[in-house]
């Protein structure tokens, strides 16, 4: 996966699930609520180091 192309929305729900993240871990892993991540996930415009973060989240546990 190029990292200079914008994650859609499903693009990036899928790279933290396929990371074994569910969005209630991946909340509470970032300090910010489920329903903050759905909005994150959700929007295409999102700002670019969210994008970044989710590309190098570690393997969940």
């Amino acid at each position: 996966m190029s990292t200079d192309k914008r994650l859609t929305p499903d693009e990036f729900k899928a790279e933290f699930k396929r990371r074994g993240w569910t969005g209630r871990a991946l909340a509470a892993r970032w300090g910010k609520s489920e329903t903050w991540i759905s909005k994150i996930a959700s929007n295409p415009e999102r700002d670019q180091h969210w994008d970044d973060a989710v590309r190098g989240l570690p393997m969940a546990k």
